[in-house]
């Protein structure tokens, strides 16, 4: 029962706070509801006033921009008074960033002020125009000057002789080179101004070249004509190394080009830039070729030993004129008329042989190897230095311009019907070597002593059987040396037989009586060889005295025949003296 009354008053507590709390809910009901009409009449009232501040601040934004335009604007007219000192003094030192920066606003400047199209801006736009194409000129003559500051003359001779490249220009230097160049070919049109900065580089390259060059172009002259020997040596002239060098110093250029300039210059500017040291180095050519011209018999081997080097670096010219796209005509002309002078020689010289004077006042009193022999077999030892240039002219010669080769049934031939370049060699040296032969025939004809006759042609037959077996077994065939190792053998037995007269008084004579020997002679036998000791004798000694003075320059030909000679004499003048 208690429990009950305790949760009955629980209850009345309950209600009479849940009553306080429905009042205070309508209160605060009453509260709120007072508070949005408010709020409403506020809204009412503020929207208005935010819409105005909405558009106030907008019309301030335009305001400030519009008041920077025109400040902007008003700069630009100003653009021209601040900047112009700046382009016309040029960059200072290597500092290329601020003067671009410089031209970069008064492009800017002009680029506002043209699209505005206001009339009072035409004069400035006009002056900004002269101010930017001064700013390029600047920048081309900035890109003159660090040019040729890196474009000292050099002597190339140096670096070849001790086998280093020819320099270029260094890496720091090409960079800075090379933004310039970029931005002359692009900002350039951008201004409305067509840059030269790729003739700039042609003229300063070019002309470093032919500087460069010219020393050895000179010396390639020089060696040619102040040589120290009658007849030209291999090598001996400085067109070898002046060909190194163009070739060197022009692949080293084509590298500088191409880090320098933009891509779409660099074949056409490289042509023109080696073009003036090319068409010299055709000049010097052709002069030398000339001057062999007027001295065929002592320069011809000058000509051949510049086709050697034109046709050992022909790979490498043909590299550079690729490069340049454009092959040079100039130096196909001196290719030709090297092949020209060349071509002519070969039956100029066989003509020579041919039309040798034969004089007996020319021949050698003593009957030595004769000059014609000595000098046309030092060319042909030296046409050997020269093998492919020679072989490939002989070939260019073809038929019949200096023998009838194709016409030779036993002139051999390849599988396609082509003849090797070493067979036309070596039948063009056995033409010579046969057109030689019969000339000395010819010469030796005039003498009027077959001893001299046989010594003569013995010696000379001797000097080119020598000289086939120790020079020119491999441009011979076998056949060759064949031919004159039989005619020095018939020439040496002629000369045995000039002693004949003298041997005849020596033949044996046996005296018989009676059917039986006689060991005791008689006074008419007796004398008879008394006589014929001192006919003996008087031969001899006239023999001797004569063919003393005649000469066997060859000590192993000579020793050889002396020993013939004494093969036969002493044996039949022992038996004879025994008799």
């Amino acid at each position: 029962m208690e429990r009950l009354d305790e949760d009955s008053a629980d209850l009345a507590f309950l209600e009479e706070n849940l009553k306080k709390t429905e009042k205070l809910t309508e209160n605060m009901t009453s509260m709120l509801n007072v508070f949005d009409d408010r709020l409403v009449r506020l809204e009412a009232s503020i929207l208005p006033i935010h819409k105005s501040t909405q558009t106030l601040t907008k019309l301030v934004d335009n305001i400030d921009k519009t008041r920077n335009s025109v400040v902007e604007i008003i700069g630009y007219f100003d653009l021209v008074e601040r900047e112009e000192v700046t382009i016309k003094k040029g960059p200072k030192g290597n500092d290329l960033d601020s003067y671009l920066s410089s031209i970069g606003k008064c492009n800017k400047a002009m680029e506002v002020l043209g699209a505005m199209s206001l009339k009072s801006s035409e004069k400035i736009i006009g002056q900004l125009k002269q101010i930017l194409k001064a700013a390029m000129l600047q920048l081309e003559d900035l890109f003159r000057l660090w040019l040729t500051e890196r474009s000292n003359p050099i002597e190339p001779l140096s670096f070849i002789s001790k086998k280093l490249e020819i320099p270029g220009i260094p890496s720091a230097p090409s960079k800075n080179l090379a933004t310039l160049s970029s931005y002359l070919a692009i900002t350039g049109p951008e201004l409305g101004y067509t840059s030269e900065f790729f003739k700039v580089y042609i003229d300063v390259r070019s002309n470093y070249l032919v500087k460069s060059l010219t020393m050895l172009a000179q010396a390639s002259i020089s060696t040619a004509e102040k040589r120290s020997t009658p007849v030209y040596e291999k090598g001996t002239c400085g067109f070898n190394s002046y060909t190194d060098a163009v070739l060197m110093m022009f692949m080293t250029e084509y590298g500088v080009a191409e880090k320098i300039l933009p891509s779409e210059y660099v074949s056409s500017s490289f042509r023109d830039t080696i073009q003036p040291s090319l068409e010299n180095f055709v000049e010097i050519g052709k002069t030398l070729n000339n001057r062999v011209k007027k001295n065929m018999q002592t320069d011809i081997y000058l000509t051949f030993d510049m086709m050697e080097t034109l046709n050992t670096r022909m790979g490498t010219f043909e590299e550079i004129f690729k490069l340049a796209g454009k092959k040079d005509t100039a130096f196909g002309d001196l290719l030709h008329s090297l092949r020209a002078v060349a071509i002519r020689s070969f039956p100029e010289f066989l003509d020579e042989i041919k039309s040798h004077p034969t004089k007996t006042s020319g021949l050698p009193n003593d009957a030595t190897v004769h000059e014609l022999t000595i000098t046309t077999l030092q060319h042909l030892k030296r046409l050997t230095d020269y093998p492919e240039a020679v072989e490939s002219t002989l070939l260019t010669l073809g038929d019949g311009n200096w023998n009838a080769s194709e016409k030779d049934p036993n002139f051999s031939r390849d599988r396609n019907g082509r003849i090797p370049g070493n067979a036309v060699m070596k039948h063009y040296f056995a033409d010579i070597l046969e057109c030689l032969a019969q000339s000395l025939d010819s010469k030796a004809r005039t003498y009027k002593k077959p001893a001299l006759t046989s010594i003569f042609l013995l010696n000379n037959y001797y000097y080119i059987l020598k000289s086939i077996r120790t020079q020119f077994m491999s441009v011979l065939d076998p056949e060759v040396e064949s031919k004159f190792d039989k005619m020095v053998k018939k020439w040496n037995d002629a000369y045995q037989d000039t002693w004949k007269s003298c041997f005849s008084n020596l033949m044996d004579y046996t005296w018989v009586r009676g059917g039986a020997l006689k060991t005791t002679l008689g006074s008419n036998e007796k004398q008879t060889v008394k006589e014929k000791f001192k006919n003996f004798n008087t031969e001899f000694d006239e023999l001797y005295k004569a063919h003393k003075g005649y000469a066997m320059p060859d000590p192993e030909l000579r020793n050889q025949v002396i020993r013939d000679i004494r093969g036969v004499l002493i044996p039949m003048y022992n038996r004879f003296l025994e008799k």
